[in-house]
Formats: C-alpha cells, structure tokens, sequence
C-alpha cells in the first residue's frame, strides 16, 4: 500500500513538472509573432478561421491572400479603440476599392455591446469574434492594438496600443498598398 502511494505521489508530480513545462513554454511563445514584427521580421501570420461578428459567415485569413490587411483589435468598452475608431475608418473609406481590406478583431466582449460599437461608429469593415488562440498566437496584450499583413498573410506592422496614423499609411504602402 506504502509503494502504491509513493507511485501515485511520483506520478502526479511528474504530471504537475510536465504540466508546468507545457505551460511555460506557451507563455514564451506568446508573443513571439508581434515581438518578430516589430523586430523588423517579415513572420507568416497565424492561420485563423473565426465567425463573423455580424453572424454572417466566418472569417479567415486566407480570405486576404492577395491583399494587404489592416487588423484593428478592438473591444467596445475600450476608451482608447474609440478614440481612435474615427482614424480608422476615415483610413479604411480612403482605401475603398484598392488592394487593402481592414478587418476588426473583437476580444473580450459582449457580442450585443460590440455591435453597438460597429453601429455607433459607422464601421465600415467587418469584424471577426476572437477565439482567444488567434490574439494568443498574434501575441496581443490588450486593445487596442493593430497589425498589417502584407498580400502573402505576413506581418510588416505592428502596434501594440494606439496606431499612428501616418505611420499605418506607411505601413499600407510598404506592405504592397496603395
């Protein structure tokens, strides 16, 4: 009976060392796509399939192969992602019609609230419900924060926090863009 005990007590901790390995390491991987972007390194985007704020559909990054992607993660209780929402879209309406399609990621929210936002802002893009693995695997921290993808689905920008706005004209450009 002793050694039954003593196995399952090695057994169990053994579990816990690999558990807390495993969840280590996803904490050092987090992260890792912004941190390559703003390090200057062009990272192939995490692959993602989400539905459709609007429950219209899913949305993929594959959709915007082809284009270049401004993905603005947002939430509608965020002072900040109000604030500059209007930049936004003003940037979004101006690029109507060329190469560049926008995208919302809502995170951490109430889908009524959310859509709220849309509607109070006049949002003129979609936006995709997080699943929490596709903010994890971007490495995103809060909102807002802001990513472009240049037309193969890489990263070339990111802004943890408020975006610039001539620096996201830049980055449009840069990235294949008007």
């Amino acid at each position: 009976m002793r050694r039954a005990l003593q196995v399952g007590g090695l057994l169990a901790l053994t579990a816990f060392v690999v558990l807390l390995a495993v969840a280590v390491r996803r904490a050092q991987d987090k992260g890792s796509f912004g941190k390559a972007v703003l390090a200057g390194a062009r990272p192939q985007g995490p692959a993602f399939d989400l539905p459709a704020l609007d429950g219209k559909g899913r949305i993929r990054l594959a959709d915007f192969r082809g284009k270049v992607l401004v993905l603005n993660v947002w939430a509608s209780w965020c002072a900040p992602c109000a604030d500059e929402e209007p930049l936004l879209r003003q940037i979004a309406l101006a690029e109507t019609g060329s190469r560049v399609a926008f995208l919302g990621l809502n995170r951490v929210d109430v889908r009524e609230g959310a859509q709220a936002f849309v509607k109070r802002f006049s949002i003129p893009f979609r936006s995709a419900i997080d699943d929490r693995e596709t903010s994890d695997a971007l490495g995103v921290s809060g909102v807002p924060e802001t990513f472009v993808f240049d037309t193969h689905g890489r990263g070339v920008a990111y802004w943890p926090g408020s975006f610039d706005p001539d620096a996201l004209r830049q980055a449009i450009r840069t990235a294949g863009g008007s």
